[in-house]
């Protein structure tokens, strides 16, 4: 399958992943899970997702380590990063100013989902 048509999950929670998951799959989008910063660096380097979504508070790596990577690494340089977490203002403020597209606090509406993730694609074709 295409780049363009890849959404890689980054989440230690099974449970929001899925509901992550759900919403994505009335998309046309093939939709993998990470569920940590290592798994998900093994992930980027072979999937080449044109999109993220990224919880910050992870065990390992956390989030602002793998956006860190993400935002550094050439071959991942127009991936798209909506940090979707749970963490106060000043963090999600952080997220943007360290490379993040966009935030969404949990917990969130799927509509709010899925019109962020439809207005990052956009801008990205």
């Amino acid at each position: 399958m295409a780049k363009e048509q890849r959404i890689l999950i980054i989440e230690d929670q099974p449970e929001m992943a899925q509901a992550i998951q759900r919403v994505l799959k009335k998309t046309e989008y093939e939709i993998q899970i990470a569920t940590d910063g290592f798994h998900a660096g093994a992930l980027l380097n072979t999937l080449h997702p044109i999109m993220v979504t990224l919880d910050l508070r992870m065990p390992g790596l956390d989030g602002f380590e793998v956006l860190d990577y993400i935002r550094s690494n050439p071959d991942l340089s127009d991936t798209k990063i909506l940090v979707i977490s749970a963490e106060l203002d000043d963090n999600l403020d952080r997220a943007i100013q360290s490379g993040a597209d966009a935030v969404l606090s949990k917990p969130f509406e799927n509509k709010a989902l899925i019109s962020i993730i439809q207005s990052l694609m956009q801008s990205s074709s």
